[in-house]
């Protein structure tokens, strides 16, 4: 993970240009939204250099209470845990604090709604099998 800075460059994700550079690697897609949550949106994003996809999660600097670097420090402590993303960056910039992980694939609520909002006995087994494994990691 590359350390945490600051940098001056301006992010606007309600630009016309989609495709906005965060640090020296990575570039935001503003078209393509994976999620939102109390505490952030995230979007698809590009490692340049290394031409993979990424998952970048944007919280605005102003928020009153502040929880991304947080989420950070979790993931750090759990790296290397299955289904733990890796983070490849984390900083500011412009009006937003960032933070650049993995993308691991569809959400449980995407795979929910992939099968019809109905999980067979077996689905759900598995992800409580899984959910215990990751408990006690």
């Amino acid at each position: 993970m590359s350390k945490t800075n600051t940098s001056n460059k301006p992010l606007d994700t309600s630009s016309s240009e989609y495709e906005i550079p965060i640090a020296d690697n990575f570039k935001l897609n503003a078209k393509k939204k994976l999620g939102s949550g109390a505490f952030g949106e995230i979007f698809y994003g590009t490692n340049i250099k290394m031409n993979e996809e990424v998952a970048i999660k944007l919280e605005s600097n102003t928020t009153k209470h502040p929880q991304l670097f947080y989420e950070a420090k979790l993931y750090m402590s759990f790296q290397g845990g299955l289904g733990i993303p890796s983070i490849h960056w984390c900083g500011s910039q412009g009006n937003y604090n960032i933070m650049i992980i993995d993308l691991l694939g569809p959400s449980l609520e995407d795979l929910f709604n992939y099968c019809k909002r109905k999980f067979t006995v077996k689905t759900t087994v598995m992800i409580g099998e899984q959910i215990v494994s990751q408990k006690f990691y």
